[in-house]
C-alpha cells in the first residue's frame, strides 16, 4: 500500500502514526524525497508494507516527473494507494485532480 498526495497533505504524519516511524515530516516542498516502506499491522489483514512516497504539485515539469519516476514507481507496484487528501485545502478538488493526473503519467492509474 502506498499512500499518495498533494505535497503537504500530510503523508508523512499518518505514515508515522500508522508504522510507529519517526521519518521527517514538515510544512514545505519536497520534505520526502525518497520513499519510505515500513511493515505495520492492519486489523484484519496481517502485518502490509506501507510506502510514504513524494508529494505531488499542480504543473510538475516533466524533467521534474522524469527525477522522480523511480520514486513514483513504487505507486505502480503497490497492491493499494491511499490517497490522502487536506480537507481544509480551499483548492482540495485541483490537488486531487493533480495527483490524478500525475498517477496517470507513470501508469499507476489502474491501481485500486
Amino acid at each position: 500500500m502506498s499512500l499518495v498526495g498533494y505535497t503537504n497533505a500530510g503523508k508523512s504524519t499518518l505514515f508515522n502514526s500508522l508504522t510507529k516511524a519517526r521519518v521527517y515530516a514538515a510544512d514545505q516542498l519536497f520534505a520526502t524525497l525518497d520513499t519510505t516502506s515500513r511493515q505495520f499491522y492492519l486489523e484484519g489483514e496481517g502485518n502490509v508494507i506501507l510506502s510514504d512516497t513524494v508529494g505531488f504539485i499542480r504543473d510538475l515539469l516533466h524533467q521534474l516527473v522524469a527525477a522522480f519516476r523511480a520514486t513514483l514507481d513504487e505507486t505502480v507496484h503497490s497492491d493499494l494507494l491511499l490517497h490522502v487528501i487536506d480537507a481544509s485545502s480551499l483548492v482540495r478538488n485541483e490537488q486531487v485532480e493533480q495527483v490524478d493526473r500525475v498517477l496517470a503519467e507513470v501508469d499507476a492509474h489502474g491501481v485500486p
